[in-house]
């Protein structure tokens, strides 16, 4: 972008400190972006996930354009080059992010590498006047993640973080009936998990000889393809799998979590690994007015009291990650007391509940509520409309007839967070995915691993922790997206 490329940090430090003042608080960005101008970005670390962005989210984003590609292991910069469309589109490849920072006229990186290196990488790029799309999970110690979001509010640039749920419709339309249209009710309890049945092991050749060059940067390759399953690398499931449905419960519930209580082992692998290889955890949230996800109550018998019922309440998510049984997969259920969201990147489905206390009426006599105690009535146990999922559907516009809408082959969520990322630059947007949501769920995870490795010691999480003395972007934010009427209208639920 030659002369237009001028990096946010840069103007702003010529411009003097109150001029940065004034362009931080306007949003005005000093890149200069025609309608056919492109987002350069350069892509840092293209193992497994930089590959997955190369091939299922950046060559579809038709406003990015991937100018270099860059990873310390030459057998994963190879392929990553190549998909990012290699000698044919000119592709530079580096070794060291901090060469191609320097040489390549850039407007973004792509972060994805071991969670342990993402701090220094991202604080490196901002510095750079690079706008950053970091891997989740943001980073590995509370401080570093409260770095980047100072550093985000230094240098007016923004942090997205690869929580991509965030930019999958369904469950943007799922937050759409939880919030707008109240169809959960109260929500009351979270259950995720995330269980699959293998060793989390990537092949390690143990013939192949690393170069000079790549010995700079590795001096251990078991430990560097499988950072996942060492402590000094990674928080392993937790901060691998957990983050993913613990961003959906703060999402859902607007706040963050107040405690936790985990535990985890190894207990079926054995080989060698120091991340548990099975986890289970307690989060509680409390829940205040004000909050997205709070929800007021009516009383649903005379004993209860209104006043009571709408004070602040806690909400607790059950956690569970396994490594030797697949049963469940990865899903989130968000429960409430009128209805249920079962999320999944495959689909999402909204149950109904029954109203069991409707079964009983106080002016029943007592020889009848006892005949009706006796028949299993007041298990509620529920009828087939009430068991059967509705599919949570989303309409897409028809961009040729805007008046109407149809099920066309749908964008995947990488697509669609790599299309929004390069939009909020182009734009001067803020993500939905920005640096206070990966912030929010990483020190959550942060608590969930000290709660761990002390022995399942129950860590309360210091608010203290999420505040900052500037104004943050706002983690909550979804989109309404078009669906079947029908599902608004779902008898029984409204």
């Amino acid at each position: 972008m030659s002369g237009k490329n001028v990096s946010r940090r840069k103007f702003l430090k010529a411009a003097g400190a109150s001029a940065a003042g004034i362009a931080i608080a306007t949003k005005y960005s000093p890149l200069a972006y025609a309608a056919n101008e492109k987002v350069r970005v350069g892509s840092i670390g293209t193992g497994g996930q930089g590959c997955y962005h190369l091939r299922e989210g950046l060559a579809l984003a038709e406003q990015i354009d991937v100018a270099a590609v860059c990873d310390v292991y030459i057998p994963h910069l190879a392929p990553g080059w190549r998909l990012a469309g290699g000698r044919e589109k000119g592709v530079a490849r580096y070794l060291d992010y901090r060469e191609m920072l320097e040489k390549e006229e850039l407007d973004a990186v792509v972060i994805s590498t071991p969670l342990y290196s993402h701090h220094k990488i991202a604080m490196d790029c901002l510095d750079a006047g690079k706008y950053v799309f970091l891997e989740k999970t943001m980073c590995m110690t509370m401080e570093e993640n409260r770095d980047i979001v100072k550093k985000c509010h230094d240098t007016g640039l923004f942090c997205q973080i690869g929580h991509q749920r965030r930019y999958n419709p369904e469950y943007n339309k799922a937050m759409w009936l939880a919030h707008d249209q109240a169809m959960l009710g109260r929500i009351n309890h979270i259950t995720a998990q995330w269980h699959r049945n293998n060793d989390w092991r990537r092949p390690v050749d143990p013939n192949y000889e690393l170069t000079d060059a790549e010995k700079r940067f590795i001096t251990d390759l078991e430990r560097h393809i499988n950072w996942r399953l060492y402590n000094d690398r990674s928080g392993g499931l937790v901060t691998e799998l957990t983050t993913h449905q613990l961003d959906i419960a703060i999402w859902f519930l607007g706040s963050a979590p107040k405690r936790v209580t985990a535990f985890g082992g190894i207990d079926y692998w054995r080989d060698g690994r120091e991340a548990e290889d099975n986890i289970g955890l307690i989060y509680e949230w409390e829940v205040r007015p004000g909050d997205l996800g709070f929800q007021p109550l009516s009383p649903r018998n005379p004993h209860q009291s209104l006043m009571q019922l709408n004070r602040p309440y806690n909400v607790r998510m059950m956690y569970s990650s396994i490594t030797a049984n697949a049963k469940r997969g990865a899903s989130e259920l968000i429960q409430g007391d009128k209805g249920t969201l079962q999320l999944t990147e495959g689909g999402c489905l909204l149950y109904g509940e029954a109203d069991t206390m409707a079964i009983l009426d106080e002016e029943m006599s007592a020889e009848d509520v006892a005949e009706a105690v006796a028949m299993g009535e007041t298990l509620g146990i529920p009828t087939e409309a009430y068991t059967e999922g509705y599919p949570i559907e989303i309409l897409y516009r028809d961009e040729e007839n805007p008046e109407t809408h149809e099920f066309p082959v749908r964008k995947s969520p990488n697509q669609l967070q790599m299309e929004a990322f390069a939009k909020d630059i182009v734009t001067g947007g803020t993500p939905k995915a920005n640096q206070m949501v990966g912030h929010l769920t990483a020190i959550a995870g942060i608590a969930g691993l000290e709660s761990m490795y002390k022995g399942g010691v129950t860590v309360d999480i210091d608010p203290a922790l999420y505040q900052f003395d500037f104004e943050t972007p706002d983690p909550y934010r979804y989109e309404y997206w078009i669906g079947p009427e029908h599902l608004v209208g779902y008898e029984g639920m409204t």
